[in-house]
């Protein structure tokens, strides 16, 4: 009994060193196709299918499905307004943006982490 509990404590210990860490990413929802921001470039990446072409999807609710599906939880939103008015007259235009979140090994987020910084 004594050595079925030394192995499970060396299971526990082996297992709690293989953390995975939270990747985050934001999407942003534009013209029925999503594109990515995980911090490491410059621009936002689209998803692509299987066949290399930017996926289009039929709402908002199904690019968000589609997340999930790849493993991605949504954690927050944001909104992003731009514009103004002069005299009464002028316009806003309003994005959205939604934050995602998935575990991911630490080599992976640390690669993403490194490739986030600025060149001075």
């Amino acid at each position: 009994m004594k050595h079925i509990f030394i192995l499970l404590g060396f299971i526990f210990l082996t297992c709690s060193n293989i953390q995975a860490k939270k990747l985050f990413v934001e999407m942003e929802f534009h013209k029925n196709s999503i594109k990515l921001d995980d911090g490491s470039n410059k621009k936002r990446q689209p998803i692509k299918g299987a066949d290399g072409k930017d996926l289009k999807f039929t709402s908002l609710i199904g690019a968000i499905n589609y997340m999930s599906l790849q493993g991605w939880e949504l954690v927050d939103t944001k909104s992003v307004t731009q514009g103004g008015s002069y005299g009464g007259y002028g316009s806003t235009d309003t994005k959205v943006y939604y934050i995602f979140s998935k575990d991911v090994p630490d080599e992976e987020l640390e690669q993403i982490v490194n490739n986030s910084y600025k060149d001075k």
